[in-house]
């Protein structure tokens, strides 16, 4: 499994621009660092002007200075209260109630009344009866009947300026295949061993991440926030590199794939409704250097519009470097939406005079490419969220002889619904989502899962994404065609006490499992005469938490049915021969023997989770797969020279567990 590790750090206060410069300017000179007595002074000032939001960014700013090896003055628990109650007063509960819980465990001045407050803001509001005055809370015996709230682990605090974001240290020792020798099945099973492999990850696994779990890496956020010169206006920036440990430790000395940009952006947002509640306003989103995290679509394993060449999750086909770009959006509690652009350097093929004559010469070289992008989603009633978006994309140029500098490109659309109840928020891929440490919206990457017993929640979503791309034609001479690609998924969710269980169905067509290729022979169409099938799958899973002994057993299961891609023909004595190839992704294909058709592929696990601490699981696993699609090729036992491809024996079983830590 990887590791993410975020650091997050404050820069300088910001120089005001554009002031008359002095006379007789003296030695500049660096400003002093604000301590934490005068920053809380001042914050304590700026509460009592009535601008909580800015008070509250200053005695965050206090706290910090007040935890620095050298720092003198007040304890920085007091400041922490007083952050809290700030926060407390700003609206934001769960906040306020994390840190009070840090005071009170910290047994300082304000421990007792801390532990009260937390305790006070995590109470259930007292019921009341119309005309009548308020109903007094429950007496301790009658509070004893109320459900128990459960967590799988201590409620962890929100991540504040100066945590860790996005850190996960997996050990991991199995076989994915205990049942082949090595070398008799592809990908390779080597013995059992240390470390992490992609067979363990089954095809219904995350299906709302790229990551599979176990990756060992880190994310390193340096973050600052701060109120600008214009009134209502929010500033903040976050420079995030990811590290791939396991990259690192192999010693492959690709540097691209050990360190890389995790969506490192600059942001402006302008309140529309006051500043401490920062709910509804117009936002401006700059990503400099990659936009992998901006995609349509809302399942990431159906996503598009990426930028992630390494991993074949490019839009844009031949890209060199990154794809950098911005967005504009209009953010509501009810509504949201959004448009903006994509930039992508792509190798193609251009015409140029050859200089000093009238001669015309192709070249190929890097150029510009754009990609659109734009949506829109609300919540019309409190069950059902509605989202919608669409983007065209440049895609460079053909470079085949017949259709030679003709444009490529794809639009498309994507939409969602998704019913659910109230107390079971719409999902978002954390692929999706901004790094932010910012104290007054928390980002709590891994928090524990909370169980309450007693409580029912579900949600059901569908999706559906058409894809258009301009190919050419491969049934006709020099002409393009624009071909259709198309996926649907369908999911429900339920949590009922200290039970969950999820089913998927997922349906992409060939040209869409092959979208950012494109196509199964590169930027041509599927040929008339061939025969191809989507992939169709089917999953679902079950888990119950066991509170006392903090376990979770669990198992999953799925049903695919792989995407395929068939010709046909007649050998010299007109016998009909046909040859078929699975098409797992992009780049993964399993060529079968002839006239053999494609199985269906069976996975299961079964699993015994373990919560040791709030940072630490550990975690034992079987899973089995029956695959009849794998092939091999060897020589004709019959006649010695000719190449027979022959399937693999269809079943594999494997055994792993791991401890991790995640924080």
């Amino acid at each position: 499994m990887a590791v993410a590790v975020s650091v997050s750090s404050f820069s300088g206060e910001a120089s005001a621009q554009g002031e008359p410069a002095p006379a007789n300017p003296a030695p500049s000179t660096p400003p002093p660092v604000k301590g934490a007595e005068e920053l809380r002074t001042e914050a304590r000032a700026t509460l009592e002007k009535g601008d909580t939001a800015a008070a509250c960014v200053l005695f965050e700013q206090a706290y910090q200075a007040s935890t620095r090896p050298d720092a003198v003055g007040p304890k920085s628990d007091e400041i922490l209260f007083e952050l809290a109650s700030c926060h407390e007063k700003q609206g934001q509960k769960d906040i306020a109630a994390s840190e009070f819980d840090q005071v009170a465990a910290a047994n300082g001045v304000n421990a007792a009344e801390a532990k009260n407050r937390a305790a006070a803001l995590r109470a259930p509001p007292p019921p009341t009866v119309p005309g009548d005055a308020p109903v007094a809370p429950l007496a301790p015996a009658a509070a004893a009947a109320a459900p128990a709230v459960v967590e799988t682990a201590k409620e962890a605090p929100p991540t504040r300026v100066g945590d860790f974001m996005d850190t996960r240290l997996t050990w991991t020792f199995g076989d994915d295949d205990i049942l082949h020798q090595t070398g008799q099945a592809y990908p390779l099973s080597p013995n059992a061993s240390i470390g992490d492999r992609r067979q363990y990850r089954l095809f219904f696994d995350n299906l709302n991440s790229r990551f599979g779990g176990r990756e060992n890496m880190t994310h390193l956020a340096l973050y600052k926030k701060m109120p600008a010169y214009i009134d209502d206006l929010d500033t903040e920036a976050s420079l995030l590199v990811r590290m791939d440990i396991a990259s690192l430790a192999s010693g492959g000395g690709n540097l691209n794939q050990t360190f890389y940009d995790a969506g490192s952006y600059i942001r402006l947002f302008y309140h529309v409704d006051r500043p401490e509640k920062g709910q509804t306003g117009l936002g401006l989103t700059f990503w400099p250097i990659d936009t992998d995290r901006w995609r349509l679509g809302y399942l990431y394993d159906i996503s598009w519009g990426g930028t992630a060449a390494a991993i074949n999750q490019s839009i844009f086909p031949r890209i060199q470097g990154a794809a950098p770009g911005f967005r504009v959006s209009f953010e509501h509690p009810k509504f949201n939406v959004f448009a903006g652009l994509k930039t992508a350097q792509i190798v193609q093929v251009e015409e140029t005079l050859t200089p000093g004559t009238n001669e015309v010469e192709q070249i190929r070289v890097g150029q510009t490419n754009l990609g659109v992008l734009g949506g829109l989603g609300g919540q019309p009633i409190e069950y059902l969220r509605l989202d919608a978006g669409g983007g065209f994309f440049q895609q460079g140029k053909f470079d085949l002889p017949d259709v030679a500098g003709e444009a490529v490109y794809t639009f498309g659309f994507a939409g969602r619904a998704v019913v659910h109840d109230p107390d079971m928020p719409v999902g978002q891929s954390i692929d999706f989502l901004l790094y932010r440490n910012d104290p007054n919206k928390p980002q709590q990457i891994f928090k524990p899962e909370v169980y309450t017993e007693g409580k029912f929640g579900w949600a059901v979503s569908v999706e559906g994404d058409v894809l258009m791309q301009n190919l050419k034609d491969f049934d006709v001479t020099g002409a393009t065609k624009v071909q259709p690609a198309v996926a649907a998924a369908l999911q429900g969710n339920i949590k009922a006490s200290y039970l969950r269980a999820s089913l998927t169905g997922i349906y992409r067509d060939l040209a869409y499992v092959l979208r950012n290729q494109p196509s199964f022979i590169p930027f041509q169409t599927l040929p008339a005469d061939a025969t191809v099938n989507g992939e169709l799958f089917f999953a679902g899973a079950v888990d119950y938490y066991f509170s006392k002994p903090r376990l979770t057993p669990g198992i999953g299961a799925g049903l695919q049915l792989p995407a395929t891609f068939n010709t046909s023909s007649v050998d010299s004595s007109n016998a009909p021969i046909s040859r078929t190839v699975v098409v797992r992704e992009q780049g993964n294909i399993a060529i079968l023997p002839l006239n053999a058709e494609a199985a269906p592929i069976i996975q299961a696990r079964v699993s015994l989770k373990w919560d040791i601490s709030p940072i630490l699981s550990a975690t034992a696993w079987a899973q089995y797969v029956h695959d009849n699609n794998g092939t091999f090729v060897e020589r004709d036992p019959s006649e010695g020279t000719v190449a027979l491809r022959t399937f693999v024996s269809p079943d594999f079983l494997g055994l792993g567990t791991s401890v991790q830590a995640r924080f």
